[in-house]
């Protein structure tokens, strides 16, 4: 094995730091359109970044484990991720009307962010 659980959790943790950075940068620039806009950023941006920490504490929490039920887990935590993300979309959509170019410009950004902090070494 290359790497510790430890490292992994760290990693992850790093890539859910760059996306949060990246969205409050994109809100500001929503702020320029309307506050409701920005919110919208902010809200589908923060349910990303709260997903990535859900999934690397789910996946990657359970210590040293059987290869199967590493991947079991890792699965469970990517299936909460989505599951997140799309009940705030649906929350932020049907109960607080906020505009959807806000909601769904940040998912993107935010996933585009974690990539590129996962692949940063």
């Amino acid at each position: 094995m290359l790497n510790s659980v430890d490292a992994g959790r760290r990693l992850m943790l790093r890539a859910a730091v760059y996306p949060l950075v990246a969205v409050v940068v994109l809100a500001l620039a929503f702020l320029l359109v309307g506050p409701k806009y920005a919110l919208g950023a902010l809200v589908s941006g923060a349910a990303v970044v709260a997903g990535t920490v859900l999934a690397a504490w789910v996946g990657l929490g359970g210590g040293v484990q059987a290869a199967g039920s590493a991947m079991i887990r890792m699965f469970l935590g990517f299936a909460l991720k989505i599951v997140l993300i799309v009940a705030v979309l649906a929350m932020a959509f049907v109960w607080w009307r906020l505009p959807p170019l806000a909601l769904l410009a940040a998912i993107p950004v935010a996933l585009m962010f974690q990539v590129l902090a996962l692949a940063r070494r």
